[in-house]
């Protein structure tokens, strides 16, 4: 797999193409980069994303309302599809969906401590009072990310509440911007870090929550399960328990007896999902 990407390296080998050109320009990566960057690409978001579909799909089994609204969003979008396959530039009509899932990044935010960075060179902020603090060269930092996203003097009163509707800011919300990379941020949020630095890999999953929410949003609905009772979402503090050690979900009666499913299943969040009636 990396030996073929690397293609224009090697006059050889069977694939070529601008990444290979660019690799090129700045000369021979080490066989060991390669594999670590083909790794990153192929695997590295995986859990991440899966998690923040988790509670995704968490909040709109609590708030009925929204699940719904999402749903007429999507069973309009295959609408205009009229039977085709979804394509990348048609994911920008996905408006509501798109407010989801920044508010899910927002208020469970998958990486809460941010980001950690050492100054380049002195620099000045402003302090509580609007005074300047100076922040020496070669000072660590941290931006945390879970303290700004529920700080409500940022956000407002709501801030606790699951809220796609509130008031975002231009830059707060991705844009669909053919394969031109957006990365979603604000001096209040940024759930992919800040760039030039920022995720890797956030286009991909902006595309992947997207597919995966409209194939499973337009077949069932979600309701929560009896075991939900006895979870305390105050307790999140962003630890990956959902897809790295998975909770149980308890399936209906009916999925029970009609297919091969054991009685409990291992997922990410305590939720049931119910097959929709159209």
């Amino acid at each position: 797999v990396v030996g073929p990407a690397t293609g224009g390296l090697n006059p050889d080998l069977p694939v070529r193409g601008p990444l290979s050109d660019a690799l090129r320009s700045i000369g021979e990566m080490p066989g060991k980069s390669r594999f670590g960057n083909a790794f990153i690409f192929a695997f590295a978001g995986h859990d991440t994303t899966g998690l923040t579909l988790s509670w995704l799909i968490f909040e709109l089994a609590q708030n009925k309302q929204i699940q719904r609204r999402l749903q007429r969003e999507v069973d309009d979008f295959y609408e205009m599809l009229n039977g085709r396959d979804m394509a990348y530039d048609d994911l920008k009509s996905l408006k509501f969906m798109t407010k989801c899932i920044m508010e899910t990044l927002r208020l469970w935010v998958i990486v809460p401590n941010g980001t950690f960075r050492e100054i380049e060179f002195d620099d000045y902020i402003k302090g509580p009072s609007g005074e300047n603090v100076k922040i020496p060269k070669g000072t660590l930092c941290q931006i945390t990310n879970y303290c700004r996203h529920r700080d409500p003097k940022l956000w407002g009163e709501d801030v606790d509440v699951f809220n796609p509707d509130r008031d975002w800011k231009d830059n707060e919300i991705w844009h669909n911007e053919g394969f031109r990379a957006y990365n979603p941020q604000s001096e209040r949020f940024s759930p992919f870090t800040f760039t030039p630095r920022d995720c890797i890999g956030k286009n991909f999953a902006q595309m992947e929550m997207r597919a995966i929410l409209c194939n499973v949003v337009k077949d069932y609905s979600f309701e929560l399960s009896d075991a939900a009772a006895a979870y305390d979402p105050s307790n999140f503090l962003g630890i990956n328990y959902g897809t790295m050690g998975p909770q149980d979900l308890t399936l209906p009666e009916k999925v029970k007896t009609d297919g091969p499913f054991p009685e409990r299943v291992q997922v990410g969040l305590r939720v049931r999902p119910v097959r929709r009636q159209k």
